[in-house]
């Protein structure tokens, strides 16, 4: 799922594609008048959070002075990492590939890092968020990126401006008395230490805003669209990809043309609790890395039983599994994120 640049414009994150430009303008500078910020360009969002369309719009101000290269699969081999090329600037996406959350697993990722700390050359790359985070943390690659672009979670009214670019001509927005398939109630759970170095998990219950923000829709026109627009926000905690996707399968085609109402937007999602370990470590790792091989998989949790796992996050809508790969779905990201962070996995 990509979101084109246009829609990064219309949302109001012009800051971060000029920051992106400006670095480019540098490198193209023949006569180096300009002030170089930096050689190496890391650009951060959460998964279908928008940066590949900044490395998109990079490889198009860049045309033929650039070599583009996108990962897909986690890198094992460090000699099959492209070459930092002399003559140009490389374009490579979708790093948070080049590691492995397991002993010896980071052995490509210091050898990336290596040959980034030995060029001058324009180096753009792109990071899932919550591998960026970890590796911030445990090898600090920040470091290695003075030049960091993220892409922050959207307001209602930005999401507003993503959907109006996304389509072609908006729907009738109606009201029909709903709120729709939302949770009137969420339940958090907070760890508490008990004696002998125990912890117990307490419920704690709190109104869900986004319901309430539904229910309290008067039924004009301009209010109805304030809550659609609220509730795709809530619902994707501003993700543009995430909002947009839940904009497509919530537009209804009617005998008066499509429409969209509040109840029509919910949440695919109502279950993303794991109860073993290694079911979290691979809701994990699907998280950090939003597609991996089941191969893969398998030799990270050093075990064969994950068949399971994955069919049960697959009938919940959390994952999409075929017969090689694992991929995240959109309305399972912060399903998940929330399990993780539950079990205080997530950096």
């Amino acid at each position: 799922m990509t979101i084109p640049i246009e829609h990064l414009r219309a949302a109001g994150l012009g800051s971060q594609v000029e920051a992106l430009s400006t670095a480019v303008a540098e490198y193209l500078d023949e006569e180096k008048t300009l002030d170089r910020v930096d050689s190496n360009v890391a650009v951060v969002s959460d998964p279908f959070g928008g940066r590949a369309a900044l490395l998109e719009y990079a490889a198009e101000l860049l045309d033929e002075q650039a070599r583009r290269v996108s990962l897909s699969s986690i890198v094992t081999d460090e000699g099959t990492l492209p070459a930092i090329p002399s003559d140009c600037a490389l374009i490579l996406e979708d790093c948070h590939y080049v590691y492995r959350r397991c002993v010896g697993g980071f052995d490509v990722l210091e050898s990336f890092l290596e040959r980034l700390a030995m060029t001058n050359t324009l180096v753009v790359t792109s990071w899932n968020r919550y591998s960026w985070q970890y590796l911030s943390a445990v090898k600090r690659i920040d470091e290695a990126f003075p030049l960091t672009i993220t892409l922050p979670p959207l307001s209602a009214d930005q999401i507003e401006a993503v959907v109006e670019a996304h389509v072609d001509e908006l729907p009738a927005f109606v009201d029909t008395g709903e709120a729709g398939r939302i949770k009137t109630v969420d339940v958090d759970r907070y760890p508490v230490s008990l004696p002998g170095g125990r912890t117990v998990d307490v419920p704690v219950l709190r109104p869900d805003l986004a319901w309430l923000a539904s229910w309290s829709a008067t039924g004009d026109d301009e209010s109805i669209e304030a809550v659609v627009y609220e509730k795709l926000r809530r619902l994707s905690h501003g993700n543009p990809g995430i909002a947009t996707s839940l904009w497509d399968r919530s537009v209804r085609e009617g005998s008066d043309g499509p429409t969209v109402a509040p109840a029509y937007i919910d949440d695919p999602v109502t279950d993303c609790s794991v109860l073993s370990d290694e079911a979290a470590f691979l809701l994990w790792a699907v998280v950090a890395m939003e597609s991996v091989e089941r191969e893969q998989l398998t030799a990270m949790l050093d075990q064969d039983a994950i068949g399971t796992e994955i069919q049960t996050l697959a009938n919940r809508g959390v994952v999409h599994a075929d017969g090689t790969e694992v991929a995240l779905e959109p309305a399972g990201l912060h399903p998940a994120v929330a399990e993780l962070e539950r079990r205080r996995l997530l950096w």
